[in-house]
């Protein structure tokens, strides 16, 4: 990691350093698509979960429904529309 780091100090033109922005883009994306499918085959509809975001962080709920990329999770009565990425079985 500090080898990729000191290379990346040395970039020294944007077209350059846009490269390597778009290719750590890239990569963020295969990592949060590989995380949500993860999710995805771990989680159904009726599960109880967890749910580490920022408005409910740590709160207990149920899945309602599950869509693409994210899922309608019931709280205290209120529903709340989760990215399954933030959910984990409780």
């Amino acid at each position: 990691m500090k080898n990729l780091l000191k290379q990346i100090a040395k970039i020294d033109n944007s077209v350059d350093l846009n490269v390597v922005i778009d290719a750590i883009k890239a990569q963020r994306k295969i990592i949060n698509n590989a995380k949500i499918a993860k999710a995805k085959n771990s989680l159904s509809a009726g599960m109880k979960v967890r749910v580490n975001g920022k408005r409910t962080g740590g709160q207990i709920g149920i899945i309602k429904q599950i869509k693409i990329k994210r899922a309608i999770v019931e709280i205290e009565g209120r529903s709340w529309d989760c990215p399954l990425s933030i959910l984990e079985a409780a």
